[in-house]
């Protein structure tokens, strides 16, 4: 062989090792794929954790942020609603704010059979109004039950259970996940009625920070739940409360059906009339999405239109089932 072609040769090896691109084997990112999950959340000390806040309008908001994992993540979890200059100033930027009151502590927690035991200082109790109470103690619930490990929750100021908060609000001795954000005028104590909680979107003043809300409207008792539950969504939210539907109101719901942990939800055409907008499309699933999986089992919802899937004006790919979010209203707050 001549001495040119093997220099040539040579020279074409050497390139490729010094570039880390040998054409003899798979690049590192193929043989060695970067860690995922909770690997990674391992990694960098750090794990997401849905929290929830309170609104202009008083509603509470779910928002994930990161906290740095430690031993008690729970404890760190709770502390993070306190109201601080810190905290406060960062949601401002939001149009959110912290629901426990400034100064309160967690004196001791514990965890046990799915039960959270959380201790409050007295702190605690400094609400301004019953609405600001209602909310404080929803987010505790709802923050805590984030956690797989816990189901359930008691609350307790100084060691004692606490069974009225000061503005009137009744507490039961072990609290659950239950009708957060009630609309205005809804009748809890209806027998022929059942709550569905439902997901519109929202902004800030500026709007320039957008999220969803979710909001529970008592229903008529129905074989198809689910299916009730998109016919309301559709319906929109109550007025004075600063939420929107992304869905058009002349939008049918064709049929709604759960095959094990998947729903598949068949539209008809006029959802496609919502005007226009990568951002309104993909609000609008995710809307839809969030609504159906809030139901006990669901794990994946599939869209048809017209009982066809395909893709929405917008290039939203329907063919293949979306999975349950982890985590509500990423944000960097």
């Amino acid at each position: 062989m001549p001495k040119r072609v093997i220099c040539l040769i040579m020279l074409i090896y050497l390139a490729f090792n010094i570039c880390g691109c040998s054409p003899f084997k798979k690049s590192n990112t193929e043989t060695s794929p970067p860690p995922s999950g909770e690997a990674q959340k391992v990694q960098a000390n750090m794990r997401k954790t849905v929290f929830y806040f309170a609104n202009d309008y008083d509603l509470l908001v779910p928002v994930t942020r990161e906290i740095p994992w430690v031993e008690g993540i729970g404890r760190a979890a709770l502390e993070s609603l306190v109201d601080t200059p810190e905290l406060r100033a960062q949601l401002a930027e939001k149009g959110l704010k912290p629901t426990l009151p400034e100064g309160t502590e967690i004196l001791g927690m514990t965890i046990k059979d799915e039960l959270a035991k959380v201790d409050f200082s007295k702190e605690f109790l400094n609400f301004k109004d019953t609405t600001s109470e209602q909310n404080a103690v929803k987010s505790v619930v709802y923050t805590l039950t984030e956690f797989p490990a816990v189901d359930k929750v008691q609350i307790l100021i100084n060691g004692k259970p606490l069974k009225k908060c000061p503005n009137g609000t009744a507490l039961k001795d072990v609290l659950y996940r239950e009708k957060i954000n009630i609309e205005p005028g809804q009748n809890t104590a209806a027998n022929d009625a059942v709550p569905v909680t439902l997901y519109f979107k929202s902004s800030n003043e500026s709007g320039n920070f957008t999220y969803f809300v979710p909001v529970t409207r008592m229903v008529r008792k129905s074989d198809n739940m689910i299916k009730a539950a998109l016919e309301e969504l559709i319906k929109g939210p109550c007025p004075n409360i600063g939420l929107v539907s992304v869905v058009p109101e002349d939008t049918k719901v064709l049929e709604a059906t759960q095959k094990e942990s998947e729903v598949v939800v068949n539209f008809s055409k006029e959802i496609e009339g919502y005007g226009g907008g990568v951002d309104v499309e993909q609000a609008l699933v995710n809307s839809v999405v969030l609504t159906v999986s809030q139901f006990p089992g669901v794990e994946k919802v599939s869209l048809q239109v017209e009982g066809k899937t395909g893709v929405l004006p917008e290039g939203t790919v329907l063919d293949n089932p979306i999975l349950k979010p982890n985590y509500v209203n990423p944000s960097n707050i």
